[in-house]
């Protein structure tokens, strides 16, 4: 097995992670009532556990890589730097008032 094949193992539970992310933001954006069909609590709770998660996948990667005795993936890599700019967003954008 190549060392690319290994992390393009990886790679679907980044692409879930940032699916599940947009959603949670796009579904804060365009609801229009003021009933939140995700509360502040739960929107932390997934986005701390998508960041953390992803951060153990990243650095399960510098390990298989080292391992290995090849590169990287800058792809993994990129798909973990969106899950985490995904997930402050999905903090900053929720409504200050829902969150209490």
């Amino acid at each position: 097995m190549d060392g690319a094949e290994v992390f393009s193992n990886f790679r679907p539970i980044y692409m879930l992670f940032i699916v599940i992310l947009l959603l949670s933001v796009l579904i804060t954006i365009f609801q229009r009532k003021r009933v939140y069909l995700i509360g502040g609590f739960a929107r932390i709770t997934i986005s701390l556990l998508c960041s953390v998660v992803s951060a153990f996948l990243t650095y399960q990667i510098g390990i298989l890589s080292d391992e290995l005795g090849v590169g990287g993936d800058p792809v993994s890599f990129m798909m973990f730097l969106a899950v985490v700019i995904l997930s402050i967003v999905n903090v900053i954008v929720f409504p200050r008032e829902a969150i209490v």
